[in-house]
């Protein structure tokens, strides 16, 4: 395990000579100006009210909405880039080191292949966990000082959302150690998005009664869980979103709903994901331990 942490505090150091971190604050900055659109929303209600476009209780109902809808958006947004970050930083983490001829001078020294691999993915994950808890902070502090309500529900949602990126990471890793820097990047991004399609393929099938695109979201759903992650943050943040409408592109809970019927057992939706990042893991440690470094 030494040799593990060994390669991940290199990977940190790798990380900062190349600017990762630059790019992380970069897209912070980013998402705390999305969550700076509700100062414009609500500069404009004011006015609205002010010359009589709109009254007080219309105000009063419009403006929790409009935080809401921002609320949400942040969310995506952490979601969307945390998801993104994962695929560019662990795309090419070994494969990119094999073609530079780095792994063929580390290899010789007494660490096993599996243990480079472990400390990569803990590097990896220390930066997009640490990424999205900051962004999420980022949000929170913006929103709370402009609307000054209880809105600790989102911090909470932080550590939940940093899963996704995980489950990326372990993905696009595992890729990583079986073909170039490209094609396992180009399929990790694939795969994910493919994945957020189960929503809009529940919803079509729901809608127009194709049980066959109700299938297809399931799978899209298994194929990587950011769908079950995404619910685990809707059931967080409840309290300080207003849900919206019938359930629009919800995700589908396959998993969950099987395992509640099946086995009365209303988590495995959480086992399945702790396996999902287990297995990704293991497949590519075993690719690894195959391929040639020479």
């Amino acid at each position: 395990m030494k040799s593990a942490f060994i390669i991940a505090g290199l990977t940190l150091k790798e990380a900062v000579r190349r600017k990762t971190f630059l790019g992380s604050l970069l897209m912070g900055v980013m998402i705390l100006g999305i969550s700076l659109l509700l100062v414009v929303i609500h500069y404009n209600m004011r006015h609205a009210v002010t010359i009589g476009k709109m009254n007080e209780m219309q105000y009063a109902i419009r403006y929790p909405q409009a935080r809401s809808f921002v609320t949400q958006l942040c969310l995506f947004s952490i979601k969307s880039l945390g998801a993104l970050f994962a695929v560019l930083m662990a795309g090419g983490a070994i494969s990119s080191e094999i073609e530079r001829g780095v792994l063929s001078v580390i290899l010789p020294k007494p660490m096993t292949r599996w243990q480079i691999l472990l400390g990569k993915w803990i590097g990896l994950n220390v930066i997009l966990i640490g990424s999205v808890l900051l962004w999420t902070t980022l949000v929170w502090a913006s929103l709370f000082l402009q609307v000054k309500i209880d809105l600790t529900k989102i911090l909470f949602a932080g550590p939940i959302i940093a899963i996704a990126p995980v489950v990326i990471c372990t993905l696009a890793l595992s890729l990583s150690t079986m073909t170039q820097r490209l094609a396992g990047s180009t399929i990790a991004l694939t795969l994910c998005a493919f994945s957020w399609f189960d929503g809009i393929f529940n919803a079509l099938g729901s809608a127009f009664d194709v049980h066959s695109l109700n299938v297809l979201a399931d799978v899209a759903g298994m194929v990587v869980p950011q769908g079950y992650i995404a619910w685990w943050v809707e059931h967080t943040t409840q309290e300080v979103i207003i849900p919206s409408r019938g359930q629009g592109w919800a995700s589908s809970q396959f998993v969950q709903e099987w395992g509640a019927n099946h086995l009365h057992f209303q988590h495995l939706d959480a086992i399945y994901v702790v396996v999902y990042i287990f297995a990704a893991f293991i497949v590519g440690a075993f690719f690894f331990q195959k391929r040639d470094v020479g």
